[in-house]
C-alpha cells in the first residue's frame, strides 16, 4: 500500500511509515532502515534532484529518522500494546476506540510538525525546470486518482473499496466471515460521498504550493510553505472538514462492530499479531550498523 503523491511530496515520511503498521510487515527491522531511500526514491518519480539536493534531503532523512526512531517508536510500541488489550473488550467501547484513532492522528501530525521545515526548504531549492516537473507530475497523478477511483461507476467503487480493506484486514485476522463481509460493504457505502471531496483536497493542497512558490520574498515563501506541511488542514473548506468527521465516525463504528463480530481465532490472532510488530519497534536499534549495510543500491523493497 503505497500513500499517493507523497500528500504533496512529503508528508509520506509520516504516512509511509505507519504503512506498516496497517500491512503488518514481517520485515520491520530491514524496511525501517530503508525508510529515508523508499521516500527519497518515490520522489524521484515526481521530480528529479541533482546531486547537490539529493546530498541535502539525504542528510535531513537522515536526522528525521534519528528522530523519529528515538521519539516516537517507544510511542508506537505503548500504542500497539493498548490496542491489543482492547481486543478482549466485549462490545468495544466506542470511547476508547476514539481516544485510539485520535492517538494514531497525533502520531502523523508529530511527523508533519517535525518535517514541515524541510519540506519547505526543498521545495525553495527547486529551479524553475525542477518545479515544472513537479508539478506536471503531481497533476498526473492526480489525473490517474480520478480515473481510479471516481470514474467507474459508483456500484464498482463500493465494491472495490470494501475489498480493498477486507483484504487490508485479513492480514491481521485471517479471512472475513459474511457478517463481517456485509459490514465492512455497508461502511463502504457509507463513506461513497468522499471520494470527490479527497480529490478536490488534494487540488486544493497542489494550488496552495504553487501560490506559495510564486511569492516574490523567498522567505515569505518558506514560512507559507511550513505552515502549509505543517497543518494542511488550513485549506480544508467547511464541507470536507464535515466529511472528515463522518469518515472518522464511520471507521470508528466499523472498528467497533468487526470486533464485537470477531471469532475466537481472529481474536487470537489479531492479538498475536499486534504483539508481535510492538516487540519488533521495541526491537529496532536506532543506530544499528548491521541493519543499515543491507540496504542496497536497487529501490528499496516496501510492502504493497
Amino acid at each position: 500500500m503505497r500513500p499517493s503523491s507523497f500528500r504533496i511530496v512529503f508528508r509520506g515520511l509520516a504516512l509511509g511509515f505507519l504503512a506498516l503498521l496497517l500491512t503488518g510487515c514481517s520485515a520491520t527491522r530491514l524496511a525501517y532502515s530503508q525508510l529515508d531511500r523508499w521516500i527519497a526514491w518515490r520522489l524521484g518519480d515526481i521530480v528529479t534532484l541533482n546531486a547537490e539536493q539529493s546530498a541535502w534531503l539525504d542528510a535531513r532523512l537522515e536526522a528525521h529518522l534519528a528522530w523519529h526512531c528515538r521519539t516516537q517508536l517507544p510511542a508506537y510500541a505503548h500504542w500497539l500494546r493498548a490496542l491489543r488489550a482492547e481486543v478482549d473488550h466485549v462490545p468495544p467501547n466506542h470511547a476508547r476506540l476514539e481516544v485510539h484513532a485520535r492517538q494514531l492522528e497525533r502520531f502523523i501530525e508529530a511527523v508533519l510538525e517535525q518535517i514541515g521545515p524541510t519540506a519547505a526548504e526543498l521545495l525553495a531549492r527547486l529551479d524553475e525546470r525542477q518545479r515544472a516537473e513537479l508539478f506536471t507530475g503531481l497533476d498526473r497523478q492526480l489525473a490517474e486518482a480520478r480515473t481510479e477511483y471516481l470514474d467507474p461507476p459508483l456500484e464498482r467503487r463500493q465494491r472495490a473499496r470494501a475489498e480493498r480493506l477486507a483484504s487490508r484486514l485479513e492480514r491481521w485476522v485471517g479471512a472475513m466471515t459474511p457478517a463481517q463481509t456485509a459490514r465492512i460493504h455497508q461502511w463502504s457505502v457509507a463513506v461513497s460521498g468522499q471520494t470527490a471531496g479527497w480529490l478536490e483536497n488534494r487540488q486544493r493542497l497542489h494550488t496552495a504550493v504553487r501560490d506559495a512558490l510564486a511569492e516574490p520574498d523567498p522567505g515569505g515563501a518558506r514560512l507559507r510553505l511550513v505552515r502549509l506541511f505543517q497543518a494542511p488542514a488550513s485549506v480544508r473548506t467547511a464541507d470536507y472538514d464535515w466529511q472528515l468527521a463522518h469518515g472518522r465516525a464511520e471507521a470508528i463504528a466499523l472498528s467497533a462492530d468487526l470486533l464485537k463480530l470477531a471469532t475466537d481465532s481472529q481474536r487470537v490472532q489479531l492479538k498475536r499479531r499486534l504483539g508481535e510488530l510492538a516487540a519488533d519497534f521495541d526491537g529496532l536499534r536506532c543506530a544499528d550498523a548491521a541493519v543499515a549495510a543491507t540496504a542496497a543500491s536497487q529501490p528499496p523493497s516496501w510492502p504493497d
